[in-house]
């Protein structure tokens, strides 16, 4: 990454009013709207090593049920249990 985007990417996570747990979902939630697989496997790991839970992680997942769709969110469920149960 280069450098200036990656102090623009700190930047932005110092950012109020919203925190690291907060921030973490929301971007879980971006990758499955997008429908990247190598972004949503990167932020459920990152994730669960932040301590946030599978169940959170599903939640959010479930969550782009109605604005993704239900194909991005079944393949995004996929993805999440290889992290999940590793």
């Amino acid at each position: 990454m280069p450098k200036h985007f990656y102090e623009l990417a700190q930047d932005r996570d110092k950012a109020e009013p919203l925190g690291p747990k907060c921030q973490r979902l929301i971007k879980l939630g971006i990758a499955v709207g997008i429908g990247s697989k190598g972004v949503v496997l990167s932020h459920d790991t990152q994730a669960l090593d932040e301590g946030i839970t599978p169940d959170e992680i599903r939640h959010v997942i479930l969550q782009s049920l109605t604005t993704a769709g239900f194909p991005k969110m079944i393949v995004a469920i996929r993805w999440a249990k290889q992290i999940i149960h590793r």
